[in-house]
């Protein structure tokens, strides 16, 4: 970015040198690239008014007829020559650029001098016509040089997070920042009460948050004042005339593009959205383009016909532009979605100041006072009438407030900053600040980059000098602000441990899945798709942890025929909230082959086994279980709960359903998956106790549907507050028991904590557990 040391200098009138605010801006994060000195225009350069200007027959010359404080004759072959103009007058014996003045005769006049473009008076690139000035800009005969002195310019490097800093006013606050007095221009901006004769429609909100549309009217348009065509050039633009020169003014001045559209062909208003098919634009650089259906454009309509008018953010349009004889505009200040300006721009190859500035966000509330001060100088400087009401579509979002503690800022940088030094920085800086530690600090709405405690703390040793942080090695001390900040991960590794000592297998999958397997696993479609994913099977976020395992596990068995799998694995899965991703951690486990061998040649296996690996695992962590039956979509009809953990619902256990296992050629597998975090236990110590325990057997015969946990919560109520245990050890059905019946046999054990049972105790008990049983219709089988 250009800076021209006098522009920055009418802001901050403390500045001491283009030297030492090279060096301030440096401490403040901006290096300069180079810095040069620019306009070293001659002395025998002066201004003069054309009064007459006549075509040389036979050539494409023009005689022109100059005020010069005398009047001369020059010779011109510039297309733009004409009477009323004010231009640069080189006189005979200046040297411009390596080439000595003369007086000359051409075609049969002598020309006494020569008046210059800007390539050639060495203030700009442009050599394709005279450089232009107002009639009245200067006395005739006046030295250029007085009205436009010699410039140094500071070739910048902002930083991408410093969107900000792209205009000289943001660079002014942060050397203001510093200490140095700021002095904002004027403004005086007279409006009337007329009516708007356009409408504004934003069709895609999302691509433009913001836009405001101003009325000008009675516009002269014309060259604008040396001043700001001084100031254009020092930056690298050249000036087309006031309206337009007052557009990229602002721009420069605030980081804040604007467009001024002739009112004469933007029909009946403004439209805001996306290109059409086959839609085309001929942009400012004179070159068609063929718009992409991606592409958000700026378009005029007339009834239900709609017709592009520019690329939104990046390039106007060539047929909307600012011509000598506009005299009505539509002034857009908006702001836009920074990536869809990338795309645009990369597609059209187009790399433009505004689109450099849109790519990097705007000020998301700075587009109604950018407009103001463009109409304040459109009314200067072009004698242009304002409407009063500016259209407005959208709400601009206001930052949030970020929580700040000094003495946190201090512990960061290992400094001793007073508290009201640096509340008195943000300050300065344009922050609010609110509260009484933790102070609540809101920044300005122009730094895009404060969002985080850290930002201010950054803000905090930018501006107090990076200088001033001691050099000394910290001293290390217990951060309490990361305290507990270890706990979660060392109960996921406390639950990979529990697991690995059960004979499970950790193993880990892709975050991604394919979105058309989500029907082959009998689940929703992913909420969440990737824009460029590293493949098709992996173009979505996935929901659940089993999939993965499933496709591991048939991989696996591809390659080689194990006896058993237990796997598991912990992992990220994403859902939907809103329009918010929801992100949660799951713990899933999978069972597949042979059972476990037990005691008196019996054998665990299948959905019996992965429940009691699953019910061992929670009682490590002193918790207990409970499954309830629940039919879910991707597990068998019959083998299908859901997971209760300490009383809260936490997942599924169960076996994979039959469709899914033949689709991907699996014989019968079981899963189980849960949500962490689990629910935490507080450890508690407990002396076992000395007194003997009262063992005791009962078999209870219920309904075949009837689940065991129905069961087990009435034994355990009746039992009173004595039983310790209960266990089932034997599942039976057959004769003599009736059809659609089975037994449930229970190790039941007694002990009170203090003293030894008595039989009598035991038996009241028992009896309360027989009498409850037969009050539900259950039978005793003896």
């Amino acid at each position: 970015m250009r800076v021209p040391f006098t522009w920055l200098k009418s802001f901050v009138p403390e500045l001491e040198s283009p030297q030492v605010l090279e060096e301030r801006l440096a401490g403040l994060g901006f290096e300069t690239d180079r810095m040069e000195r620019v306009f070293q225009i001659p002395g025998g350069v002066v201004f003069a008014r054309v009064l007459e200007a006549h075509p040389i027959p036979g050539t494409s010359l023009k005689r022109l007829v100059l005020d010069a404080g005398k009047v001369v004759e020059v010779v011109s072959g510039a297309g733009n020559a004409r009477a009323g103009l004010g231009v640069a007058l080189a006189l005979p014996g200046t040297e411009v650029n390596g080439l000595r003045i003369a007086e000359r005769t051409i075609q049969g006049v002598v020309s006494h001098g020569m008046a210059l473009s800007p390539k050639e008076l060495g203030v700009g690139e442009y050599g394709g016509g005279l450089l232009e000035f107002p009639s009245e800009a200067l006395p005739p005969g006046t030295p250029l040089a007085e009205a436009w002195p010699e410039e140094v310019v500071l070739d910048l490097e902002v930083t991408p997070n410093r969107p900000d800093a792209l205009g000289i006013l943001g660079l002014a606050l942060d050397l203001h920042a510093l200490g140095y007095s700021l002095v904002l221009p004027e403004e005086r901006l007279e409006t009337e009460n007329v009516p708007i004769p356009f409408g504004l429609r934003v069709e895609d909100p999302k691509g433009a948050p913001h836009f405001t549309l101003a009325y000008a009217f009675g516009l002269r348009v014309g060259p604008s004042p040396i001043w700001l065509q001084r100031i254009l050039f020092a930056s690298g633009m050249r000036p087309i005339s006031n309206v337009v020169d007052i557009t990229n003014h602002v721009m420069l001045e605030r980081a804040q593009p604007m467009h001024a559209f002739d009112l004469r062909f933007i029909g009946e208003g403004i439209q805001v959205r996306r290109a059409r098919p086959g839609e085309r634009l001929i942009t400012l650089d004179g070159v068609e383009r063929e718009l992409h259906p991606e592409d958000l454009v700026i378009a005029g309509h007339l009834g239900e016909r709609s017709f592009p008018l520019g690329l939104a953010g990046v390039m106007g349009g060539a047929e909307s532009e600012v011509r000598e004889d506009t005299q009505a505009i539509a002034l857009e200040v908006a702001q836009f979605d920074p990536v869809s300006i990338r795309k645009t721009a990369r597609r059209h190859g187009l790399r433009t100041e505004a689109s450099y500035r849109f790519e990097r966000g705007v000020d998301p509330m700075g587009q109604v006072p950018a407009a103001r001060r463009a109409l304040s100088l459109l009314q200067a400087l072009a004698g242009a009438r304002v409407a009063e009401r500016i259209l407005e579509e959208g709400t601009p979002k206001a930052p949030r407030p970020i929580p700040f503690r000094p003495q946190y800022a201090n512990r960061l940088l290992g400094t001793q900053y007073p508290e009201e030094a640096q509340l008195s920085l943000l300050r300065r800086l344009g922050c609010q600040v609110e509260g009484e530690g933790p102070y609540r600090v809101t920044p300005p709405s122009r730094r895009l980059d404060l969002e985080l405690e850290e930002d201010l703390v950054e803000e905090i040793a930018r501006l107090q000098g990076y200088e001033s942080i001691p050099l000394d090695l910290p001293a290390f001390f217990p951060a309490p602000d990361n305290r507990g900040v270890e706990r979660p991960y060392q109960r996921e590794r406390r639950l990979r441990d529990l697991l690995a000592g059960l004979g499970f297998q950790e193993v880990y999958t892709y975050s991604f899945m394919d979105p058309e397997e989500a029907a082959l696993f009998r689940l929703p479609p992913p909420p969440w798709r990737l824009q460029n994913p590293l493949s098709p099977e992996k173009a979505a976020l996935r929901t659940h942890l089993f999939p993965g395992l499933l496709k591991l596990l048939r991989e696996n068995l591809a390659l080689d025929r194990p006896e058993r799998a237990l796997l598991f694995e912990v992992g990220k899965v994403f859902g939907k909230e809103g329009a918010w991703v929801r992100e949660e951690t799951h713990l899933a486990g999978l069972l597949f082959g042979k059972g476990l061998g037990l005691p008196h040649g019996e054998r665990l296996s299948g959905y019996p086994l992965l429940k009691g690996l699953l019910e061992a695992f929670l009682n490590r962590l002193g918790l207990d279980l409970r499954v309830e039956a629940h039919p879910y979509p991707f597990l068998h009809p019959g083998v299908s709960g859901r997971v209760w953990v300490a009383g809260e619902e936490k997942g599924f256990l169960g076996q994979v359903h039959p469709e899914i296992l033949k689709a991907l050629g699996l014989p019968p597998v079981f899963l189980f998956e849960l949500l962490l975090p689990l629910p935490e236990e507080p450890f508690r110590f407990q002396d076992p106790s000395r007194y003997p325990l009262a063992f005791r057997d009962l078999a209870v015969v219920v309904p075949e549907a009837t689940p065991y946990g129905e069961v087990e919560a009435l034994l355990r109520q009746a039992a009173g507050p004595y039983l310790e245990s209960l266990q089932l050890f034997d599942l039976y059905q057959g004769p003599p028991l009736r059809e659609g019946e089975k037994s449930l046999a229970f190790h039941l054990r007694f002990r009170h904590p203090e003293r030894t049972l008595k039989d009598e105790e035991v038996e009241e008990a028992m009896a309360r557990l027989l009498a409850a049983l037969r009050a539900r219709g259950w039978d005793i089988r003896g």
